[in-house]
C-alpha cells in the first residue's frame, strides 16, 4: 500500500469575505426599521357609530317578527347614515321561478320599480343613495344584499354579508339571520383601510417578513458557521484516509462489473477532492473568522458547497474501502455483505404487509400474492446458502453478488405480476387503469439510495436510477417495499380520480333583463 504523508490542511483568510459580512449590517438595521413601519400599519384608529336613519321591514311571507326586528336593526351602528330596508319576499309571487339564479335580484328590482320608487335613484338605473337592502326568500331559499352606489360594497363583501346570514337562514331563524346580515354590512361599509383584510394581511405579512428576515439572517449565519465547523473534522478525516482509499481502488479486480462501478466513483472522488481543497482555501480559519461571517449569501453558499462536497467524499471513501474488502473477502467484508442482503431481507419482511390485505384481494390477486410469498421463501433460503458459501470460500464474491441480483430481478418480476393483476381487478375502465399505472411515477421511494449497496451502484451506472418504474424493465433493490408504497399511492390516486373535489357555487349578480344595474347580488342557502 502507498502510505504517503498526509498533506497539511491550510486555511486562507478572506478579508474581502469578512467585509461583505460587515456591509450586510446596515441591511439588518434597515429591516428593524421596517419592523416599526409594519407595526404602525396595524395600529387602529377610532371609528364612527351611526345608527340607521330609517329602518323599514316588508314581509309578504309572514316569516319574521317585524316589530322586534325593527328594534334590533335600529341599534346597529354604521359608519355613515343609511336607510336600512329589509324585504322578505316570495319570488314566485312576482312571476319568477326559484330555479332561476337571478330570481331574487329581479324580484327586488320589480318591487322597487312598482311599489317602492323611493328605493331607486332619480334615473331609475340604480338603487337610491344611502339605501341598504337585505332580502330573503324563505320559500325559494334565496338571500341577497343590495345598495345605493354611495354605500355599496365590493362583490366579495356582498358575499361576506350573505355568508353571515346563511347558517341562521338554514335553521329558519329569519330575525337572527337578517340582524347578522345588517351587522356584517355595518362592519364592512366604509371600513378604514387599516381594518380591511387586505391591509391587515399586508401589514401582518410585512411585519412577519421583517421579523422572519432578521431571525433568518441570524439563523442562517449560525447555520453557515455550524456547517463549516462540522465539516472541517470530516474533511481532515477524508484527507487522512486518502492514501488508504486510493490503495483500495488500485487493488480492485478490474474484471468485476461491481469493481468497475466503484472505480468510476473513485474518479469522481478525485475530482471531489480537488473541489474540496478549492473550497477549503476560500474559507477563513476559525480563529480568523469575523463575527459577521455568515451573513452574506456568498458565505452561506460557500459553507453549503463545502459541506456537501465533504459529505460525498466521506461517504465515497468508505464505500470504496468497503467494496474492496468484500470483493477480496478481507477486513470487514461481512458487514459489506450484510449491506447487500439488507434490501432483500427488508422485502421479505414487507411480505407480511402485502398478505395482510389478503381478505380484500380477488382470487387472482391471492394467487399472485401466494406465488410472491413462495418465491420469498426461496429467496430467504438462497441468501442463507450464499452467506454460508462465502464464509466457506466456496463461491467468489462476484458470483454471490450476481446471484443476489438474480433474486432481486425475480422478486421484481413477481411484484410486477401482482401489480398487473391488482390493476386489472380494481380498475373499472382504461382511464382508471392508467391512473393506477401512473401512480408509480409518484412513488417517493428513496430506500434504494439509503442502502449504500454495491449492487445498487452497479445498476445505477448501467441502467440509470436504482429505483423502479412500472415498465417491463421494472427493478427495485427492495421490490416488495416498493410495491407497498405504490399500493398506497395508487389507492389514493384512484380515490381522487373517482371522487374529484367538488367546487361550490358563488353568488349571482345582475338581472334577467337589461336597463337596470343596481349594485348587489344574491345566493342560495
Amino acid at each position: 500500500m502507498d502510505f504517503s504523508p498526509v498533506p497539511a490542511v491550510p486555511h486562507a483568510s478572506t478579508p474581502a469575505a469578512g467585509a461583505a459580512g460587515v456591509r450586510s449590517l446596515p441591511r439588518v438595521l434597515a429591516l428593524c426599521a421596517l419592523l416599526l413601519l409594519a407595526f404602525s400599519v396595524l395600529v387602529p384608529a377610532p371609528a364612527h357609530a351611526v345608527p340607521p336613519s330609517t329602518v323599514s321591514v316588508l314581509d309578504t311571507t309572514g316569516s319574521v317578527e317585524k316589530s322586534a326586528l325593527e328594534d334590533d336593526l335600529a341599534e346597529v351602528d354604521f359608519r355613515t347614515e343609511v336607510d336600512l330596508v329589509v324585504l322578505v319576499l316570495d319570488v314566485t309571487e312576482h312571476g319568477y321561478s326559484a330555479s332561476e339564479d337571478t330570481a331574487l335580484n329581479d324580484t327586488v328590482r320589480d318591487h322597487a320599480q312598482t311599489s317602492a320608487p323611493e328605493l331607486l335613484s332619480p334615473d331609475g338605473q340604480h338603487f337610491a343613495d344611502g339605501t341598504v337592502i337585505l332580502a330573503v326568500d324563505p320559500v325559494g331559499r334565496f338571500l341577497g344584499t343590495y345598495a345605493g352606489e354611495d354605500v355599496k360594497l365590493s362583490e366579495d363583501e356582498f358575499n361576506a354579508v350573505q355568508e353571515s346570514m346563511t347558517e341562521d337562514t338554514r335553521d329558519g331563524q329569519w330575525n337572527a339571520a337578517l340582524l347578522a346580515g345588517a351587522e356584517e354590512y355595518a362592519d364592512l361599509l366604509q371600513r378604514p383601510w387599516w381594518q380591511k383584510p387586505s391591509a391587515i394581511i399586508a401589514g401582518a405579512v410585512a411585519l412577519g417578513a421583517a421579523v422572519l428576515t432578521v431571525v433568518s439572517l441570524v439563523g442562517l449565519r449560525r447555520a453557515a458557521r455550524r456547517r463549516v465547523d462540522q465539516s472541517l473534522p470530516r474533511y481532515r478525516d477524508v484527507l487522512a484516509k486518502r492514501a488508504l482509499t486510493d490503495a483500495a481502488a488500485r487493488t480492485m479486480p478490474t474484471a468485476s462489473p461491481y469493481a468497475q462501478a466503484m472505480l468510476e466513483e473513485h474518479e469522481e472522488y478525485g475530482q471531489g477532492l480537488t473541489e474540496a481543497e478549492r473550497l477549503h482555501a476560500e474559507l477563513p480559519a476559525p480563529e480568523h473568522r469575523r463575527w459577521s461571517w455568515g451573513f452574506a449569501s456568498a458565505h452561506r453558499r460557500l459553507a453549503k458547497d463545502f459541506e456537501n462536497t465533504v459529505s460525498r467524499l466521506d461517504d465515497t471513501d468508505d464505500a470504496i474501502v468497503s467494496a474492496a474488502d468484500l470483493l477480496h473477502r478481507i477486513g470487514d467484508w461481512r458487514t459489506a455483505w450484510q449491506r447487500e442482503l439488507d434490501p432483500l431481507q427488508d422485502s421479505l419482511s414487507g411480505l407480511e404487509e402485502v398478505l395482510a390485505k389478503r381478505e380484500e384481494m380477488s382470487e387472482a390477486e391471492r394467487q399472485a400474492a401466494a406465488e410472491l410469498t413462495e418465491l420469498g421463501g426461496d429467496v430467504a433460503r438462497e441468501m442463507d446458502s450464499l452467506t454460508a458459501q462465502l464464509k466457506a470460500d466456496q463461491i467468489d464474491p462476484d458470483s454471490a453478488l450476481e446471484r443476489l441480483d438474480t433474486l432481486t430481478r425475480e422478486l421484481s418480476a413477481a411484484v410486477m405480476r401482482l401489480q398487473t393483476v391488482h390493476i386489472a381487478e380494481i380498475a373499472e375502465d382504461d382511464g382508471e387503469a392508467e391512473v393506477l399505472r401512473e401512480a408509480a411515477d409518484d412513488v417517493d421511494f428513496s430506500e434504494d439510495d439509503e442502502y449504500s449497496s454495491l449492487r445498487a451502484r452497479r445498476h445505477r451506472r448501467e441502467h440509470g436510477s436504482a429505483g423502479g418504474s412500472a415498465s417491463d424493465q421494472f427493478w427495485s433493490l427492495s421490490p416488495v417495499l416498493w410495491y407497498s408504497s405504490w399500493h398506497h399511492e395508487s389507492t389514493s390516486a384512484l380515490e381522487t380520480h373517482r371522487n374529484p373535489p367538488s367546487s361550490s357555487g358563488g353568488s349571482t349578480s345582475g338581472y334577467s333583463s337589461g336597463g337596470f344595474s343596481g349594485a348587489g347580488s344574491s345566493s342560495r342557502f
